[in-house]
């Protein structure tokens, strides 16, 4: 049989170092899409935690001046699986005007927390 000059189809290096290539390719994508996963999973807790924070100290804010107590209150919650405590700090600044810190984080100081301040007043 006579041997042709032309070459037909690939070698097995070419085949491998395809295949290398679209490996590193399809890892790198795993890795992104990883990274996704989390991200989305932190922005859902943070939703969270911003909601349930501000609807604490709207709560507060709604309530008649003279039954604002000053002081510290915490409870635990779970939010999406993980641990969080939200702290309540109420402080009297003068007779008629009152400091409400809410913040709410993660036990083991990971992921996501939230905190905000507000104040309120008696009437004038």
């Amino acid at each position: 049989m006579p041997r042709s000059d032309r070459a037909d189809g690939f070698t097995l290096i070419e085949v491998v170092g395809a295949l290398v290539i679209f490996s590193a390719g399809v890892l790198g994508l795993m890795n992104v899409g990883s990274s996704l996963t989390t991200q989305l999973r932190y922005s859902g807790a943070r939703s969270e935690i911003v909601v349930m924070a501000n609807e604490r100290l709207d709560s507060i804010e709604s309530m008649p001046f003279d039954s604002i107590v000053a002081g510290t209150t915490q409870k635990s919650m779970t939010i999406q699986g993980w641990a969080y405590e939200c702290t309540v700090t109420v402080t009297d600044l003068t007779p008629v005007l009152t400091r409400v810190d809410v913040t709410i984080e993660r036990l083991d100081g990971l992921g996501p927390s939230h905190d905000v301040t507000s104040y309120t007043s008696a009437v004038w």
